[in-house]
């Protein structure tokens, strides 16, 4: 995934199957490159400057004349631009992908997003719908996503040329000062400019080589209700708003300007299709709205996205002096969060784009600008450099045993994160296999043994890394037993930490000495270091008896089956992961979640202050572990109750 990411894989080109042209390059260019939002326009010859447009964002497929249109969220919309597609059916070319803003123009050839959506409704007018081309990613045969931007624009300037229409538009770009053309921008009134590194190859996701700065506020919220109009024959009063926020819903505030009566009738029956009774937020959530609104307005799910232009956020996180702008149909609800421009540093991270490499203990990272996670805006850069400060402190739990890797070639907020276990090709040299057989089944595993290996899985993607609780040397014994306290989502924290110390004690009873780790989701682990005299079996008997005991002793607060109809409100003990296959996420690993949290070995003495799960960043634990020194093995136990062999 992360070769076809780098664009190392070139595509061949099908003109007796053109629709399997075109399904090998759509799948291959799924994501769009998306813009970092900044205070200011960064200044340098390095930078060029276009203009912000404001229409619907598209890639245009065309492979032998058939030709699919995409939105950033991989949507087919081919059928809602005939115009755009039909010049792209004669494209001169045989195949290629273009990166485009579909806009509706004025006299003064200003994009709006209200005209827009007003072409593409009922009654519209789709043909008088262009697109401005920024970029240009495959041509003929030949991926140009790492050639430097310049060049790719020049093959996209060239390409147009030839084809002689009015439909799709060459976007020009600008290499003067950036605090310039953003101020004749917004002279202009135009929403913003886009500012790009002239050298830097096209990466998916939120980089830091384009820069997006807006002339003023304006961004996607949820929609989450709506109230009727006080008066008159508008069919809607206001639009209550929300956005996410650490995975749950926030109250943004509310807009009632900015609705034809066209606009406000069409939009209140697509609400009413979507209503819902219970309030979609709690009453203490809505700060600032009175109850008897609260109660007068009409809750639907949060599915539908607006977009809204604000002067400013409020101190108690609300827009003053919004305007609803349209409909965004081509976003997710999930994806919506407040936006929060970055200052504009030439720090080391911008400065790496130069080279687009990373060298960490020897191994060479590519892209390293690519944002892996939106939340605390964190690279892949970032993630390497952290692996490779903690690789003494997490080496000595996942060495030489088989991991499970959870790889995202796009990023924790992408769609394509996926498990693998087995080596493969492309992992590198220090990324080992180990075969072995049980139960008459074959296995194959993947395996590292130095800090090489480490940050060679994250150059191709790991986020998490889950080791076996065996070593390959001694794969039938086990070198540890795992608890892992799975709370229901309605059990307070207190209450798990709670139980985590009974379960200490029982283990103490037994002369066992466990240790504690935050697991970075939502549940602590146990973990007991054993001697490896003991077989799985045997191992994962014991954690039963011990997890049985608690049920027995405490059945309305704990359960020991893996069936979620059974675990509301109690605390799920999970012994199962003390088996064949079975793996638990590493010492100081990294979760693939907002943020991307750590799981973090902790002191007994650390549980009572403990205010989740989750509460390590990376920042944070290299903090943490700047002058402490790597641990030694820890020291094996054997189980009381087992039988030898």
């Amino acid at each position: 995934m992360e070769e076809i990411a780098g664009g190392a894989i070139p595509l061949k080109n099908n003109k007796a199957d053109p629709k399997a042209a075109l399904k090998r390059m759509m799948d291959r260019y799924a994501e769009v490159q998306l813009a970092t939002l900044v205070d200011k326009a960064p200044e340098g010859d390095e930078w060029i400057h276009e203009i912000k447009f404001d229409g619907y964002r598209l890639l245009g497929f065309v492979a032998g004349g058939a030709v699919r249109l995409r939105t950033r969220n991989g949507n087919d919309w081919t059928e809602r631009f005939p115009s755009i597609v039909s010049t792209l059916q004669h494209l001169k070319g045989d195949s290629a992908v273009l990166d485009m803003e579909a806009v509706l123009v004025d006299a003064e050839g200003k994009s709006n997003f209200q005209p827009l959506q007003a072409a593409l409704g009922e009654g519209g007018h789709a043909e008088r719908i262009v697109a401005y081309v920024f970029d240009l990613l495959y041509l003929d045969g030949s991926d140009l996503t790492r050639l430097p931007l310049t060049e790719r624009k020049d093959k996209l300037q060239a390409l147009l040329a030839k084809s002689k229409q009015s439909v799709l538009r060459y976007s020009e770009h600008f290499a003067v000062g950036g605090a310039e053309m953003f101020k004749q921008a917004c002279a202009k009134g135009l929403e913003g400019i886009i500012s790009k590194r002239a050298d830097a190859a096209y990466a998916a996701g939120r980089q830091k080589t384009w820069l997006k700065i807006k002339c003023s506020l304006r961004q996607e919220f949820i929609i989450l209700g709506y109230s009727g109009a006080k008066s008159g024959e508008r069919a809607l009063g206001a639009l209550y708003l929300g956005y996410k926020k650490d995975g749950a819903l926030r109250y943004a505030g509310k807009v009632g300007t900015g609705f034809s009566m066209k606009s406000a009738r069409e939009l209140a029956l697509r609400l009413q299709k979507i209503a819902t009774v219970q309030p979609v937020l709690a009453r203490i959530a809505t700060k600032g709205m009175g109850a008897g609104e609260w109660r007068a307005v009409h809750w639907v799910k949060p599915q539908l996205l607006c977009e809204v232009a604000f002067t400013e956020w409020t101190g108690d996180g609300h827009i003053r002096h919004p305007s609803f702008q349209g409909l965004r149909e081509d976003k997710d609800a999930s994806q919506v969060k407040r936006e929060k421009p970055m200052p504009t540093t030439l720090s080391a991270t911008l400065k790496r784009a130069k080279t687009d490499v990373l060298v960490a203990a020897g191994i060479t990272i590519s892209h390293p600008d690519r944002v892996i996670s939106e939340a605390g805006h964190i690279t892949k850069g970032e993630l390497a450099e952290y692996h490779a400060a903690v690789a003494p402190f997490m080496l000595p739990r996942i060495a030489r045993h088989p991991l499970s890797l959870l790889r995202c070639p796009s990023g924790i907020d992408g769609k394509q994160c996926f498990f693998q276990r087995n080596p493969g090709k492309g992992l590198g040299k220090d990324v080992h296999s180990f075969d072995f057989q049980h139960k008459g089944k074959h296995y194959e595993y993947l395996y590292i043994e130095d800090e090489k290996g480490l940050l060679e899985v994250i150059q191709m993607g790991a986020i998490e890394l889950h080791p076996w609780g065996a070593s390959v040397d001694a794969i039938d014994y086990p070198d540890r037993l795992i608890f892992d306290m799975d709370p229901a989502p309605e059990v307070p924290f207190e209450v798990l930490k709670l139980a985590t110390t009974d379960l200490r004690q029982r283990l103490k009873k037994k002369g066992l000495d466990s240790s504690l780790k935050c697991t970075g989701g939502k549940g602590l682990h146990v973990t007991v270091a054993l001697a490896g005299k003991d077989r799985w079996a045997e191992v994962k008997a014991f954690g039963a008896s011990v997890a049985a005991e608690m049920v027995s002793a405490t059945p309305e607060a704990y359960v020991a089956t893996m069936s979620k109809a059974k675990r509301t409100g109690k605390i799920f003990i999970d012994y199962f992961r003390n088996d064949y296959t079975a793996t638990a996420i590493a010492d100081y690993g990294v979760r693939a979640r907002p943020g991307a949290p750590v799981a973090v070995p902790l002191a007994w003495e650390e549980l009572k202050a403990l205010k989740s799960a989750s509460a390590f960043t990376m920042k944070d634990v290299l903090k943490r572990l700047k002058d402490r020194k790597p641990p030694a093995p820890p020291k094996g136990q054997v189980l009381p109750s087992c039988t030898r062999r």
